[in-house]
C-alpha cells in the first residue's frame, strides 16, 4: 500500500509539474504574438524573419506539450495561432505593397550620388578625396535642376545627405588637392543659395493646390 502510494503521489506530482509546464509554454506564445501583434508595421516588415524565427521556436514548444493544457488554455492557444496568422498575412500585404513603392529616400539618394551608392546605413565610403569633387558637383547639380520640384519632406532629407557629405570630406580633407578643394567651396557656396530660395518646393506646392482645383 505504501508502494502504491507513492507511486500516486509520482504520478499525480508529474502530471500538475507537465500542466504546469504546457502552461507556461502556451502563455509564453500568446504573450509572444500579442507583442508582435502592437509592434508598428514598418517595423514588422522590415524585421519579420527575425519574429518569425522567435514564433516558431515558441510554437514549437507549445505544440510539444499542447495535450496537458486545459480546455480553456487550449482555446486561448488557438486563438494566439490565428491572430499571428492574420499578422502574418498582413505582413505580406504591406511587403508586397512596400517593394511596389519605392522609398523615396532612396530614391533621392540614387538620384544625387548614383544608383545603390548610399544605402540606409548612410555609408560614404565610396567617396575619396581623388572623386570627392565631382561628387558634390553630382550633388549640387541635381539639387539645382531639380529644385522646384522637391517637396518639404525632399528638402530634409537633401539637408542630412548634405551634412553626411561634408563630415566625410572632414575626413578625407587631408589627402585633397588645393584645386579641388576650391572647386568644392564654389559648389557649396551655389547650394547654399539654391537652399536658402527653395525650402518647400514652390513647384511641388503649385501642382498640389492644382490637384486640389
Amino acid at each position: 500500500m505504501l508502494t502504491a502510494a507513492i507511486a500516486v503521489a509520482g504520478f499525480t506530482a508529474c502530471n500538475t509539474a507537465a500542466k504546469d509546464t504546457a502552461k507556461q509554454d502556451a502563455v509564453n506564445l500568446n504573450k509572444y504574438v500579442d507583442s508582435v501583434e502592437g509592434l508598428a508595421p514598418v517595423y514588422t516588415v522590415g524585421n519579420w524573419s527575425a519574429l518569425d524565427n522567435g514564433y516558431q521556436e515558441r510554437a514549437l514548444m507549445a505544440e510539444k506539450t499542447a495535450a496537458d493544457l486545459e480546455a480553456a488554455d487550449k482555446t486561448a492557444l488557438e486563438e494566439s495561432k490565428a491572430k499571428y496568422e492574420a499578422k502574418l498575412k498582413e505582413n505580406e500585404m504591406q511587403a508586397k505593397m512596400a517593394a511596389a513603392t519605392p522609398d523615396y529616400r532612396q530614391v533621392l539618394r540614387s538620384r544625387l550620388f548614383g544608383e545603390g551608392k548610399i544605402g540606409n546605413d548612410m555609408k560614404f565610403g565610396f567617396v575619396t578625396a581623388d572623386n570627392i569633387h565631382d561628387v558634390y558637383k553630382n550633388f549640387v547639380n541635381t539639387v539645382a535642376d531639380n529644385k522646384n520640384n522637391y517637396t518639404r519632406e525632399d528638402w530634409d532629407e537633401i539637408k542630412v545627405l548634405y551634412e553626411a557629405l561634408d563630415t566625410r570630406k572632414n575626413a578625407v580633407e587631408k589627402d585633397l588637392s588645393g584645386s579641388d578643394n576650391l572647386k568644392i567651396a564654389g559648389l557649396k557656396i551655389r547650394f547654399a543659395s539654391i537652399k536658402a530660395t527653395h525650402r518647400g518646393g514652390t513647384k511641388a506646392a503649385e501642382n498640389e493646390k492644382a490637384k486640389e482645383q
